[in-house]
């Protein structure tokens, strides 16, 4: 009997492994979906919508972004960690999905444990602005005037322990300021207060704030990079205009469910990889005030591992807390 099933078994496992080759090499035979669970206009979803048409070009099939917001990004995370792990629906994303664990208790997926890291594409620094109005030009300036207040000045972010809120955490943690934290829910509403001059300063992404950086709306006071930006080369970093060791910098990457195929997750990285080389998608990122830095899934994963514990240190700095 047990002879007979072996007989049995050994070509029902055969066919399934041929199957799964099969599924791979003709990968990918339908639409993909890549959900974007942050705002249209963020570094997340322009940095998405430019692999996106990359994909669609090497893969001759359509290739989809879908912004799918709320609860800080955990409406659309869940929706990915949830789909049918074949590779037809992705995951555009951002250290939040990290930061987020260590903000929630009950989170309705794992972000480690359920999705598998394909491929890290672009690296963004912030810009700490204020508004036109501010009476500061510079970073003494600001770090001067701040001081002469504690507990009498604000800065907005995207939510609390979001990566807007975070680096205006760590900069007042490094100088020794008091600045008050007032969380929106978007961070075009962050930034909009700050141009108004209801809020004295905000960290945003450079692509966000650069058109009214350049229209006078806002003055920019440093980028959170360790080396300038290539968008706006005049502007210090905050580490050299008097915060040594001061760097706050975000990424922008494609993820997948946990069970999707290596032979997939290999095609993927393998298109993005010709993607983040083409002169289409590497040219359009410095004045996005985004910097090209593309790792494959080993080497994603491998800075993932050490960067995790960071942002988690770095939320219990904040003393971030859910809205």
């Amino acid at each position: 009997m047990i002879r007979r099933m072996s007989v049995l078994l050994v070509p029902l496992l055969a066919c399934m492994a041929i199957a799964g080759q099969a599924q791979a090499q003709d990968y990918p035979a339908k639409p993909i979906l890549i959900i974007a669970p942050f705002a249209p206009g963020t570094a997340v979803d322009f940095v998405a919508r430019l692999a996106a048409r990359s994909m669609a070009e090497q893969f001759k099939v359509a290739v989809t972004v879908e912004n799918r917001l709320g609860a800080s990004g955990q409406i659309g995370t869940a929706a990915v960690a949830k789909a049918a792990p074949d590779g037809y629906t992705l995951l555009f994303t951002s250290p939040a999905h990290y930061i987020n664990r260590s903000l929630y208790k009950n989170l309705p997926y794992d972000p480690v444990k359920d999705f598998k890291p394909v491929m890290r594409m672009s690296n963004a620094m912030l810009v700490l602005v204020v508004s036109k109005s501010a009476p500061v030009n510079r970073h003494s300036e600001l770090v001067d005037y701040l001081r002469a207040r504690p507990g009498k000045l604000s800065y907005s972010s995207a939510g609390s322990g979001s990566t807007t809120q975070l680096p205006a955490a760590l900069f007042n943690s490094m100088a020794n300021l008091e600045v008050i934290h007032i969380p929106y829910k978007s961070g075009a509403q962050a930034l909009t207060d700050v141009i108004g001059g209801e809020v004295f300063m905000t960290f945003t992404a450079i692509t966000t704030a650069l058109p009214h950086i350049k229209s006078g709306a806002l003055k920019a006071i440093g980028v959170t990079g360790s080396a300038r930006s290539g968008s706006m080369a005049e502007v210090p970093t905050i580490a050299e205009s008097g915060l040594p060791g001061y760097e706050f910098t975000s990424w922008n990457g494609l993820l997948a469910p946990v069970a999707t195929p290596a032979d997939i997750i290999a095609r993927l990285e393998a298109v993005l990889t010709r993607t983040a080389a083409a002169p289409e998608f590497r040219d359009r990122l410095p004045g996005a005030g985004l910097e090209l830095e593309p790792l494959g899934v080993k080497a994603f994963a491998e800075r993932l591992q050490a960067e995790i514990p960071v942002w988690e240190k770095l939320v219990k700095i904040s003393g971030a807390k859910p809205d």
